[in-house]
């Protein structure tokens, strides 16, 4: 008989706050002085390893067989991974019956987390099918040694024969946190000690992970490696998600699994009436309703539903109810996850509950500080195909996708469909014709300037959709609103009732009436894209950020530089002159090709993620992730790979912030002069900066100035940078200002060695943001990119490590640029204008001020509502009339808009002699002297075309100019100015045509 079982105790009352392995009888004792005190997860596996030290002596040999068997697994998800890492207690049973150890191991196999097998379809973070383990690591440089891995449960043969011959240690256990003290009593084993370890492994030591998850554990650091802990628990918990843990009415939750079918009844005229004049009034107050429903009732006696009436009948008819959840009241963590059973926040110990509430109802009324909402995506997703029309334009992805594999090439890419990771899901069959497509998108925003106001945001954007009808408002599915009045900690305690919810749906399969196939189908919602700016980004990928030593957002192995003493690193390809610092003297390095595919760049995160999870201490933890620019795995590898894209390929690009904003303020940062200058340099050898003074003052004049040539349909024009750059200039501005004026503008004043280098980026960028994109146009863009890459180190940095920060992420990124855009189909489309302007939209329905961030949640969620409801009954909001009274449709998707002539007018002479020549070009030589003008011309791309006939009688300064066009004449290109449209009847056909002045 072995001594006790001994259990490790931190409590204050008792142990004074030391971890102490004490028995398990006195461990009990203990219990209510533990549950008062927290406890981190580092801690907790030091204590473990404690308690297995003084165990030792008395734990069985591996001859005994000994078995050690896990406390049975609570079924619920959520709970078990809100359980804090102090609360997981592994209690070893010895059996004395050896001959049943081996028996008893095999049965509970199926219970215990395992490693990956090539034969697993579920969740497998993070390691791929198709990677290998790397080799045990050296024994001598390490404080274990590995154990050996289980086989998966049911395959055995298949485990046997794809086992590496060194073992490894499960990714998913602690084993090897005891495994130094089970080396000295088991040295003397000899061909045991295998046996042993893999029995201990099976029942011993069961994993904090799901055995779907296989994410490697994080190990030892108090401050660092317990992110890594609690990332993992919420990876856990997305990799077992149900919705039975989501806190949904089970009315909710019978829809979701058996759909109704049709679209709601919606046949009651006060209903109908009263939804309406609802919906009408949505921007207004419940006093405007109220007052529209007392004279209605008065003039019609017809009374209305009142207001919580009407708004209670929209959340029934769209069954879009939030998610409510606790969070800390300074926004450091939702109260979710590992985090759902405390009582103030392990951050700033801000207790959860009101505490007055508390004290006077004697601990009975617990109401929380501050709460968050999360729009359920599964009512949204259902609402899309209850209605034919809209379950109609639910298939263009389908249609669009067979359209590209009939094919069986991409000459022309408009889609995001059109990427090569998109096709290849979709060949792997994890992309099915009944099933939605996502992207994921994220942002916070201030919403008052004079006061501490972040708030964040995300929301689902319907990739099923056209790209001209998926981002427009009505279409847009609010996901979550996260409360200021600070950035959150942990986002990914946000970010878990959602992702909960997304896991669920896939894993159980969200069951769906499909309007326009006339039958309920099962839709695996396929997660394609999380898109953020670069601050969030590094938040959802759990990367180092831009600064680190491999900062790059798409995760290239380009190895950062930095300055002698400084830690922040920079993405320079060329090696600094006299520079010799260690880890960042390798030589220059070419980019050009980018020829690793996304699977090897999964392959080689997720190598470096384990290594990053198996630091055994801070300052390893700190050297492997310096190596590796990886912080801790993302929430986003519990999502089920083969409901997503790979990782970090689901990470595209962000052409938003990256030629709006990151590289429009380090261009004019060099051209002004205003960037860092080092102590040893000097802005005098600066060639390069031009807009001081004067010249910047004149040039801002000449931007503002350019305001009435700029036609409408391109927004928001610019305005005068040397005065208004620092007072909100918004990113469309910056876009127009560097993209479309300066190459014009800096011509003769910019040096030209530099002005030609900054027309190929202008180039590259205005290639990657059409609508449609040819295969040559893309390597043209990739080409021209590459070019301003390697010629601003030349230019700019010169290889002085003085000037080493010129060298940005942002200039770094347009080498990936075009070869991302073919990864994903269309750059363009993934960019962050859609939540920018959702942020907009809800930001200004705001109508509480006093308590701006529960009148934006319930702003949201009225939006997620409405937009289901309108889904479902597209009667609510009729699609308006897409030809404007008095217009004329010419065929073609072009539309004569008016004004008009009331009669026809006589032409000038040189009008006359244009008109002319045509008609004899047509073999009519009848003449004409009078026609009817038209002032306006809608193009096919939704643009308007105007004439100098009405935009002439207008002051310059109430003007933006549309009637400036390029256009083909025997097949040379033109510029010219249209004077107005007009009709001509030709041989008993009417000809459409405009008079241009030829520039």
């Amino acid at each position: 008989m072995g001594r006790l079982q001994k259990l490790p105790c931190g409590c204050q009352e008792r142990c004074k706050g030391s971890l102490t392995p004490i028995p398990r009888r006195e461990y009990d004792r203990h219990a209510e002085f533990c549950n008062r005190v927290p406890i981190s997860f580092s801690d907790f596996v030091a204590g473990r390893s404690q308690a297995a030290a003084v165990d030792s002596a008395t734990r069985p040999s591996s001859s005994s067989n000994s078995i050690a068997q896990k406390r049975p697994h609570d079924g619920n998800a959520a709970a078990s991974a809100g359980a804090s890492a102090k609360q997981r207690r592994i209690e070893l049973q010895e059996h004395s019956d050896s001959s049943d150890s081996v028996a008893s191991a095999q049965q509970t196999r199926e219970d215990l987390p395992r490693p990956l097998t090539q034969d697993d379809a579920s969740c497998d973070v993070p390691f791929p099918r198709s990677l290998t383990f790397p080799p045990a690591p050296d024994p001598s440089t390490m404080d274990t040694q590995p154990a050996a891995v289980p086989d998966a449960p049911g395959r055995e043969t298949a485990a046997q024969n794809s086992r590496p011959a060194t073992p490894v240690p499960d990714p998913g256990s602690i084993d090897d946190y005891e495994q130094e003290e089970d080396e000295d009593e088991d040295e003397d084993e000899g061909a045991g000690d295998q046996s042993a370890t893999e029995d201990r492994t099976a029942g011993g030591r069961p994993s904090l992970l799901h055995r779907d998850a296989r994410e490697p554990m994080a190990e030892d650091s108090r401050s660092q490696i317990e992110d890594i802990a609690i990332a993992q628990d919420f990876i856990s918990a997305l990799c077992t998600a149900s919705l039975d843990d989501d806190a949904l009415p089970d009315d909710i939750l019978d829809h979701l699994r058996h759909p109704p079918v049709g679209p709601p009844a919606f046949d009651d005229p006060i209903l109908r009436l009263s939804i309406k004049v609802y919906l009408a009034l949505t921007n207004a107050s419940q006093d405007s309703y109220n007052r529209v429903r007392e004279a209605i009732c008065e003039e019609l006696q017809t009374e209305l539903l009142s207001f919580h009436q009407v708004k209670s009948q929209i959340t029934e008819l769209s069954g879009v109810v939030p998610i409510i959840h606790h969070m800390c009241v300074n926004t450091c963590i939702a109260f979710t996850g590992p985090f759902a059973d405390l009582d103030s926040c392990p951050m700033c110990q801000e207790p959860r509950y009101d505490q007055h509430k508390l004290h006077t109802s004697r601990g009975h009324v617990k109401s929380p500080r501050q709460v968050f909402h999360t729009m359920p995506l599964g009512p949204q997703l259902q609402a899309r195909r209850r209605h034919p029309e809209m379950a109609e334009k639910m298939q263009h992805r389908d249609r669009h996708v067979q359209e590209i594999l009939a094919a069986g090439r991409i000459d022309v890419f408009d889609d995001l469909y059109c990427g090569t990771d998109f096709l290849d899901a979709v060949e792997r069959g994890d992309i099915t014709s009944n099933d939605s497509v996502l992207l994921f998108s994220i942002d916070g925003a201030q919403l008052y300037q004079s006061k501490q106001s972040d708030c964040w945001m995300y929301m689902w954007v319907l990739l099923d959709l056209a790209p001209d009808t998926r981002y427009k408002k009505p279409h847009i599915l609010p996901g979550g609103i996260i409360p200021g009045p600070h950035k959150p900690k942990n986002l990914d305690s946000f970010l878990f009732p959602g992702l909960h919810h997304l896991a669920a749906l896939q894993r159980e399969g969200l069951q769906v009436w499909d309007a326009a196939k006339s039958l309920v189908v099962r839709d695996n919602p396929f997660l394609a894209f999380a898109t953020a700016d670069t601050p969030g980004m590094t938040l959802l990928k759990g990367t180092v950020g831009h600064q680190g030593k491999l900062g790059c957002r798409f995760y290239c192995e380009l190895i950062g530089r930095r300055k002698q003493g400084g830690s922040q690193y920079y993405p320079a390809c060329l090696k600094p002159d006299d520079y010799d610092l260690p880890g960042c003297s390798h030589d220059d390095v070419i980019l050009r090709n980018f020829d690793e595919s996304s699977e090897a760049i999964e392959q080689r995160y997720l190598k470096n993620l384990q290594l990053v999870c198996a630091s055994r201490t801070q300052a390893e933890y700190r050297k492997n992730r310096l190596e590796t620019g990886i912080c801790k795995p993302s929430i986003f590898s519990g999502i089920s790979s083969s409901h997503r894209l790979r990782i970090p390929a689901m990470f595209p690009g962000d052409l938003m912030h990256l030629a709006s904003l990151n590289l429009t303020d380090l261009l004019l940062g060099l051209w002004r002069g205003v960037i860092d200058c080092d102590a040893d340099d000097s802005k005098a050898s600066w060639d390069w900066v031009v807009l001081r003074r004067d010249v910047w003052r004149d040039h801002g004049k000449a931007v503002a100035s350019a305001r009435p040539y700029l036609p409408g349909s391109f927004d928001r024009p610019p305005r005068n940078p040397a005065e208004k750059i620092s007072s909100g200039y918004k990113a469309w501005e910056f876009l127009t200002y560097i993209f479309g004026y300066c190459p014009a503008m800096l011509y003769g004043i910019l040096p030209d060695l530099y002005w030609r280098n900054f027309c190929k980026l202008v180039m590259g960028v205005r290639l990657l943001h059409q609508h449609k994109i040819s295969l040559q146009e893309l390597q043209h863009a990739h080409t021209l990119l590459i070019e301003f890459c390697e010629e601003f180190e030349l230019y700019y940095y010169q290889r002085l490590p003085t000037r080493l920060h010129f060298c940005r992420q942002s200039v770094h990124q347009m080498r990936h640029a075009a070869p991302e855009s073919e990864r994903t189909g269309l750059l363009p489309l993934t960019t962050q204008w859609p939540i920018e302007r959702l942020i907009g939209d809800l930001g200004g329905e705001i109508r509480q001020p006093s308590n701006p961030f529960a009148n934006l949640s319930q702003r949201g969620l009225l939006r997620a509502q409405v937009n289901a409801l309108k889904s479902m009954i597209p009667d609510l909001e009729p699609e308006s009339s897409t030809l404007p009274r008095g217009s004329v449709d010419l065929g073609n998707d072009y539309v004569l808009l008016r004004a008009m002539d009331n009669i026809a007018r006589a032409v000038s002479a040189a009008e006359q002699q244009a008109i002319q020549g045509y008609l004899q070009g047509q073999g009519d030589l009848e003449p004409i002297t009078k026609v009817v003008r038209w002032a306006r011309l809608c193009l096919p791309n939704g643009q308007v075309a105007r004439s100098a006939w009405k935009e002439s009688l207008k002051p310059l300064s109430q003007i933006r100019m549309a009637r400036n066009v390029k256009f083909l004449l025997n097949d040379e290109l033109h510029f010219g100015e249209v004077q107005y449209y007009f009709r001509l009847q030709v041989h008993n056909e009417l000809k459409d045509l405009a008079m241009i002045m030829v520039l």
